[in-house]
């Protein structure tokens, strides 16, 4: 540690010269990351509603077939296992304060943050899709008792071309633009550390 604070006393001397201070560095860092924590915490409040929404009509709507009470359990577990992983998400990056102390260790953590959260859009997300999807069709049994088949139909080819671009167009967007943002933070960190290292 000794260390690091000499190489840290001598990037500031140097950075006050180049005019790029370590503090600005950081400061990005953190204005950055208070920015991500804000939209996750949005992400939990919204999920939260909407749990809570889909509790109340599951509880208080009477629904005729079987099919359909399985639908809404298969969304709550759903919205919840979501909002339970957007909670420690956003728990862990708020916590994660106290590793701007040291960039080398920051960047370890969220270069596996990252990776964490490309398995969690690509992989997790998948499968939430096919659960919802599952969940929809289950749902249609129901409906095919109070609406005709043209209605049925256009729910039909609404839902499946709102998932399409969902996953192919929004999710994709979604990653791009939320790994574009840890890397930027690797980066910053990085160019700490390599002057460290100097």
């Amino acid at each position: 540690m000794k260390d690091f604070n000499e190489l840290r006393q001598l990037w500031l001397v140097q950075g006050e010269r180049d005019g790029v201070g370590y503090e600005a560095i950081l400061q990005n860092v953190r204005q950055s990351k208070n920015k991500y924590t804000a939209r996750l915490l949005s992400h939990v409040l919204s999920i939260g509603i909407i749990v809570l929404i889909t509790l109340y009509i599951f509880i208080r709507v009477p629904f005729y077939t079987w099919t359909t009470q399985l639908s809404m359990l298969i969304i709550l577990v759903c919205l919840v296992y979501y909002l339970i992983t957007q909670i420690r998400d956003y728990r862990n990056i708020h916590r994660s304060e106290q590793l701007l102390a040291t960039p080398r260790e920051y960047m370890e953590y969220l270069t596996a943050y990252k990776q964490h959260r490309y398995r969690f859009n690509t992989r997790n997300y998948t499968v939430y899709t096919l659960c919802i999807s599952i969940a929809l069709l289950l749902y249609l049994v129901e409906m095919s008792f109070y609406v005709s088949l043209i209605t049925l139909i256009c729910f039909m080819v609404g839902a499946i071309s709102w998932f399409l671009v969902c996953y192919f167009v929004l999710m994709k967007m979604y990653i791009k633009k939320e790994s574009e943002r840890l890397e930027e933070w690797i980066n910053r960190l990085g160019s700490l550390s390599e002057q460290f290292a100097e």
